[in-house]
């Protein structure tokens, strides 16, 4: 009984062999029908554009649909097995702890499933630019400033701060559909995006309002979430302005992200835990 109280890699590297090994079929096929329905839509946006100019717009949006979309469906079906009662019983009693069990479901939704993904598209990426740099067809009217939209370059070297922050929103978007599979037994996925829907909704009505006791007007300066500055009596002439510092804007970016992915996390934690006792 020890030995269940005390972290072991070895054990968790024997409990991910154990998944892989009974789950790895099921894994592959999602991985096939990923790539094909990727290849395929990537492939006739190519085809259809040898006489246009390269589709980085669709590229993109393919790149990031594919990304959230079978990301967070796998994470949201990771412990799809909890609505058999003899699989869950099997789960439970697997004589590892809690971190162990929960370590595996880190690795393959936040580690593995984005290396496959990334390597997949990347791969796919570079064959269809290929593709199009080799046949594309520049309209004669075409003037020379603009022959550059009709020149492929990868995705990843196109646009890294978007991918950057498109992987930051991934890792956010999967912690909370692994959560969600954990709290929703039937339904998991549809549930998660229901209630996170209700909650960025209701956060920023509470945010409105909040920044409304401080702002004497109706919308938020500038346009901006969290506002950097606010004014002091009336807003046709106001008495003052009050400016938060320079990077109160960066910090409160670069906490809430973190906060909500540790949040999800130990959440989670604490899930496995109730359900082994």
């Amino acid at each position: 009984m020890a030995m269940n109280n005390q972290f072991s890699f070895s054990r968790a590297l024997l409990l991910l062999r154990k998944n892989l090994k009974e789950n790895g079929k099921s894994y592959l096929l999602m991985f096939i029908a990923g790539f094909g329905i990727i290849l395929l839509i990537y492939g006739l946006l190519i085809v259809g554009s040898f006489h246009n100019m390269f589709p980085t717009g669709d590229r993109k949006m393919l790149f990031t649909i594919g990304l959230f979309l079978g990301g967070t469906l796998f994470s949201a079906s990771f412990y799809s097995f909890f609505k058999s009662q003899p699989k869950t019983i099997q789960f439970l009693l697997l004589p590892a702890t809690t971190g162990e069990k929960l370590l595996i479901g880190f690795i393959l939704t936040q580690i593995v499933y984005i290396i496959v993904f990334l390597v997949s598209f990347t791969s796919i990426d570079w064959l269809m630019c290929t593709i199009y740099n080799e046949f594309v067809s520049i309209p004669k009217w075409i003037i020379e400033q603009e022959k550059h939209y009709y020149k492929a370059a990868y995705l990843f070297n196109s646009d890294t701060v978007l991918i950057k922050e498109i992987l930051v929103m991934y890792f956010i978007t999967t912690s909370i559909a692994h959560l969600g599979s954990l709290s929703f037994i039937n339904n998991a996925y549809v549930k998660t995006v229901i209630l996170f829907i209700l909650t960025v909704v209701a956060l920023m009505f509470l945010n409105n309002k909040m920044l409304g006791l401080m702002i004497p007007e109706p919308i938020m300066p500038h346009g901006k979430y969290f506002t950097d500055s606010f004014r002091i009596g009336d807003k046709h002439q106001p008495t003052g302005i009050v400016i938060l510092p320079s990077n109160w804007h960066t910090i409160i970016a670069f906490f809430l992200p973190i906060f909500i992915y540790v949040s999800c996390w130990a959440i989670s934690y604490l899930k496995i835990k109730e359900k082994q006792i």
